[in-house]
This record gives structure tokens, sequence and C-alpha cells, in this order.
């Protein structure tokens, strides 16, 4: 009698059943992925409009839409950076299961929430708890992202026995320290909402730094 071993590839004996291609499973979630990350860093521009018709004083509107589009471009690189961690993430796995699954939904659903949260401050940037609400958001998806490359790669649970530790520890800390300047914004409030707004740009700095720690990483 063969055993499984003696089977084709891609088909399971004894219950007759194909097995899943984990190629193409992990190709299908990336793809599905990348469509949620592209709507979501396109939808950030959707609050972006003068007012139509004639007697439109274009400056003091586009002076109008200063704060918003401050909100968008932070927005359109937070967004991107998480893209491209995913993007490192998945460079890594070669299986999936009904976990990572979840946890890679929640992930998007941080990232679909950006634009809302992008409006929000863009238009009430002088109020706390809209500034609050979009630090958190942000820190979400960043704790997220930790989490999906902490179950994927951690024991290289879905990725090749062969992955690197250190390409493990930049997937890991690339999203980390996003969400912890975040998250560390937050204590600013009391100094006013245009303080913690710009400690935003210190994850420019932060990024430099992973980058840098791990410069001998092979770029993902």
């Amino acid at each position: 009698m063969g055993t499984d071993a003696d089977a084709p590839p891609g088909t399971a004996r004894g219950r007759g059943e194909p097995r899943r291609d984990q190629s193409r499973e992990v190709a299908r979630i990336t793809a599905f992925s990348d469509g949620v990350f592209a709507i979501a860093i396109t939808l950030l521009a959707l609050p972006l409009a003068l007012p139509r018709g004639d007697g439109v004083e274009v400056w003091a509107e586009l002076q109008r839409l200063g704060p918003s589009f401050r909100s968008f471009c932070i927005s359109f690189v937070v967004i991107g950076a998480y893209w491209i961690g995913h993007r490192g993430i998945f460079l890594l796995v070669e299986r999936s299961d009904r976990r990572l699954l979840w946890l890679n939904l929640l992930l998007l659903f941080f990232i679909v929430l950006l634009p809302f949260t992008t409006s929000l401050v863009g238009e009430h940037g002088d109020q706390r708890i809209a500034v609050a609400v979009y630090a958190l958001s942000v820190a979400g998806a960043g704790f997220a992202a930790v989490g999906l490359a902490v179950y994927a790669l951690g024991g290289r649970r879905l990725s090749s026995s062969a992955v690197d530790e250190g390409e493990v520890r930049l997937a890991v800390w690339r999203n980390l320290v996003t969400a912890l300047v975040f998250v560390a914004s937050l204590a600013l409030l009391p100094l006013g909402t245009t303080v913690v707004e710009l400690s935003w740009l210190s994850v420019i700095v932060a990024w430099w730094l992973v980058r840098r720690r791990h410069a001998g990483i092979r770029a993902t």
C-alpha cells in the first residue's frame, strides 16, 4: 500500500483531497493585502478638494487645506512604511494557516482605518482627542504588524528554517518603532497638539536607526 510520501506533489493520500499549494495561498494573501494598502493610501487624498465654481480664492483655500495636507503626508509615509514592512514579512513566509489570516486581517483593519483618522486629525487637529485617536490607530497597526511577524517568523513557524534571526528581528523592529513613537507621543499632549504632531517626525530618525542597526541584513 502506498503512503503519503508516494503521492504526487500537491495531493494528500487517504482523503482524496488536494493539498493546498502553500505558495499560491501566500501569494493570494499578499495580493489581497497589497490591494487593501493601495486603496487605503489612495483614500487619503479624498479630503484634499477645493470648492467648485467661480470666485474661488485658490490661495486661501490652499491655506485652509494646510492641516489636511500635512496629515495626508504623514499618513502616506506611515502607510507606505507599513506596506514595506508587510512585504518584508511575506518575503520570508512560505506557509499559511488560519491564525496568520486573522492576524493579517487585524493589521489591515488598522490600515483601512487610517484614512478616517487622518481626516479626523486634518480637520480637528487642534483637539486632543483627534490627535490621540490618530496616534493610537497608527500604533495599533504597528503592534498588529509586530504580532504578525512574531507569529509567522518566530520559531520559523511559517517560514523556512534557513531564515536568519537578524531578518526576523528586522521584520519586527521596523514595525515596532513606529508604534512606539506614536504611543510615546501621547505623553506630550499636555504641551499641545502641535508639539505631539511635530514629535511624529522622530519616527524618521527611528527608522534610520533600525536600518543602521540592521545594515548587515540583505535588503528586503
